[in-house]
């Protein structure tokens, strides 16, 4: 096709891409997974559930969710975009159906696995091609950044619409108030189709007569790209790593940073539940909303100022910090104003270390191992935290059952306190490592 047919995809155009994108991480993706969380103090009384056995559900999800993935990732490159948004959209609204007609655990599970399939679709997997088309080359940052902190600003406003639904179709009080009704299930799933169908009406990869980036942009994004290229460290292939003795320690770390990390994601809601009202535990969701909005922006500025080592230190510092609130209020009486003013620091501490497991591993696989089998790293890295997470939920429960939610938060504070060290310790020898390794490469390529 010649030039004079094809024409310049405005920048208004391509930020227009981006709002979508943010929008689909605020509503659909945070029916799907940001607002779970919320459901599951009321559908543990509701149907007398133990914890530890419900929050399979999020172990369940995970596993199945990061098998799907890579195939969803293949699946893009042959089919149309919009058929399989609209896929994933009516997988995670027919979860909440099942979540709806569902009264024992298999189908509660059933139902919590394909809503994480759902969202692999038009989130995990659906962003990042959107984004990646619109900015191939400069931007791309910044787009992927603004279209993920639309889950944060989702969380915002999901998290006190959810718990006043859950108010209206509620009785009892929120220690052991049980569902009157599994009516928010069938909300939340209109909810999330007809937002999710607007979405795909409109998003979209550009079409072949469409230039998304000018000759002038593309010229100027090579040069960039192979200044940098030049200046980054090519690291070892994936083999070499995996013979690293530190690789496993980092990994082992990551994992039991994953085994803390997980109960305060997705059990902090049934644990606020027995201490304060619903209005104010979506209070403190909607403060842990802000709290990753800020987290998730200033997560990439603190690793390029400061590198992994002392990035993940705060981070690990936050997240300890964030479950002394959470001990501080296991002691407080029902509805104590200390544990809503403990909660909401909770919430804001959590949410500033976000980027420890949002953007961490994306940052540490290259920084850490270097350029060369980046992809790859990046799959190894996330896999150890995925693990830790999907064992954690469940260990949070059973720790609960058998002892209490104080005892429960303390194996916590431990989990991620030693996790955070051993991480720490073992990105400060990797770096050690890398010097070595510089500097015998040099030496090789001087010698020659």
């Amino acid at each position: 096709m010649s030039n004079d047919r094809q024409k310049v995809v405005s920048k208004g155009y391509k930020y227009f891409m981006v709002f979508l994108c943010m929008l689909t991480q605020a509503v659909p993706y945070g029916i799907a997974q940001l607002i779970q969380p919320l459901l599951v103090h009321p559908l543990v009384n509701t149907f007398h559930f133990t914890l530890a056995s419900y929050t399979l559900i999020f172990t369940f999800g995970a596993v199945v969710g990061s098998l799907v993935s890579p195939l969803v990732g293949k699946a893009l490159q042959k089919v149309n975009f919009k058929i399989l948004y609209l896929i994933g959209i009516c997988l995670s609204a027919g979860a909440y159906v099942i979540f709806g007609i569902s009264t024992k655990l298999p189908g509660f599970y059933l139902a919590g696995i394909i809503c994480m399939v759902g969202s692999t679709f038009y989130s995990g997997q659906g962003v990042p091609w959107i984004i990646n088309h619109w900015f191939p080359f400069k931007g791309r940052g910044v787009a992927l950044g603004l279209a993920f902190c639309g889950g944060s600003i989702g969380d915002i406003f999901l998290q006190p619409i959810t718990q006043e639904i859950l108010k209206h179709f509620m009785t009892g009080n929120t220690k052991t108030g049980h569902l009157t009704s599994m009516a928010p299930f069938f909300i939340f799933a209109i909810a999330l189709l007809i937002v999710g169908l607007i979405i795909a009406a409109f998003i979209r990869v550009p079409k072949k007569d469409e230039i998304v980036i000018s000759d002038a942009e593309l010229a100027e994004s090579k040069k960039e790209a192979e200044l940098a290229k030049a200046k980054e460290f090519k690291g070892w292939t994936s083999k070499q790593v995996l013979q690293m003795k530190w690789f496993w320690i980092f990994s082992l770390g990551f994992l039991i940073i994953g085994l803390g990390l997980a109960s305060l994601n997705e059990d902090y809601a049934a644990f606020l539940d027995t201490k304060l009202s619903l209005t104010d535990v979506g209070l403190i969701g909607s403060m842990y909303g802000v709290g990753c909005l800020i987290g998730n922006v200033s997560g990439g500025f603190l690793f390029d100022k400061f590198g992994t080592a002392k990035s993940m230190t705060y981070a690990g510092c936050m997240y300890v910090l964030s479950i002394l609130m959470m001990v501080l209020i296991s002691f407080q009486p029902y509805g104590a104003h200390v544990s809503k003013i403990a909660g909401i620091a909770y919430a804001i501490f959590c949410g500033l270390a976000v980027f420890s497991y949002m953007s961490g591993p994306a940052f540490m696989a290259k920084d850490l191992f270097g350029s060369r089998d980046q992809g790859v790293m990046l799959g190894y890295v996330g896999l150890a935290y995925a693990i830790g997470y999907a064992i954690g939920a469940p260990l949070f429960g059973i720790i609960k059952g058998k002892a209490s939610f104080t005892v429960a938060w303390y194996f916590m504070i431990a989990f991620v306190a030693i996790g955070f060290i051993i991480l720490v310790f073992a990105v400060i020898q990797i770096k050690r490592s890398q010097k070595k390794y510089i500097i015998q490469q040099e030496t090789k390529t001087t010698t020659e």
